[in-house]
């Protein structure tokens, strides 16, 4: 495994970060259901960004910047987050629309609350957070960017963050599973189970491009137990290969996001994790994420 580069990572001015801050708190409190409002978070962008502008601009600048080229994430250290997630909420915003799937505590929240009680058990053992995965897979089509803050780290060091981008992914393919392999990841598509909240059905899409990524078995499997869907036996070997070669590669980053540090991540162009967590559900653990539609 790799650390994360230091040349992707951006350090926030005590400065900024305190003005941001400040911004924040004079807004009032709102409830987690109500940023769902596109105009509350442009409202709240705009009343954050008003305290420096300049700063503010330049900070979304580099944030971009460190996206647009591999391994295509961003961590940002030295910001100030308030309890409300204002601060959260206006750079986020700055990039698009936070979106999510429907309310319902705890599991669906505009700010998603992540804690080790919520994780999904996986049929394979562990958890399906412990298994290198495209966000919104199940979405059509799934969300460009992710956000993530921690809160509180694992006092034992687990819950480590893993990250894979798609140049990665493609170059050990390539080198462990040949040019055919590689190819027909990118040519032949495979279904993907739709969430029943955007109507249900399944979605065929390919696995790889030239540039993007897409992947979870387990939304993979569960479009081809709901519909009887079939896919030859080489394309099944070849999910399972693939499934091996991006779970052993030492070109995955591997790393630990502590108190106050915020992670942006290319959801296209990466694949992600988390490592496991030996107090389960007893780990007091707590990651603040958001999904962002992009206005590029």
């Amino acid at each position: 495994m790799m650390p994360f580069p230091e040349n992707s990572t951006i350090d926030v001015s005590d400065t900024l970060a305190r003005d941001l801050l400040r911004a924040a708190e004079s807004l009032p409190k709102y409830d987690n259901r109500e940023f769902y409002s596109t105009e509350l978070q442009a409202s709240v962008l705009d009343h954050v960004r008003a305290a420096t502008p300049d700063g503010f601009d330049e900070l979304i600048r580099k944030i971009h910047d460190r996206i647009a080229q591999p391994p295509y994430c961003a961590l940002i250290r030295g910001l100030g987050f308030d309890p409300g997630n204002k601060v959260f909420v206006a750079v986020n915003r700055a990039f698009g629309e936070l979106v999510a799937r429907p309310y319902e505590k705890p599991r669906a929240q505009l700010v998603h609350y992540i804690q080790p009680s919520t994780d999904i058990m996986s049929s394979r053992g562990g958890h399906e957070s412990e298994r290198l995965h495209t966000d919104t897979a199940d979405w059509e089509p799934p969300v460009e960017l992710i956000s993530m803050v921690c809160v509180r780290a694992d006092p034992a060091g687990g819950g480590r963050s893993r990250i894979l981008d798609v140049d990665s992914i493609r170059s050990e393919v390539h080198e462990q599973l040949g040019s055919a392999t590689l190819q027909q990841l990118e040519s032949e598509m495979v279904p993907w189970q739709l969430a029943t909240y955007w109507g249900g059905g399944v979605q065929w899409r390919t696995i790889l491009t030239t540039s993007s990524v897409c992947w979870r078995r387990y939304t993979i499997d569960a479009a081809l137990d709901s519909t009887g869907a079939k896919l030859s036996d080489e394309m099944l070997r070849s999910l399972e290969r693939f499934e091996n070669v991006i779970s052993t590669t030492p070109r995955t980053l591997d790393f630990l996001m502590r108190e106050g540090e915020l992670l942006f991540s290319d959801n296209r162009r990466t694949i992600h994790a988390r490592t496991p967590i030996a107090a389960g559900p007893a780990s007091d653990r707590l990651m603040i994420r958001s999904w962002i539609r992009t206005t590029d």
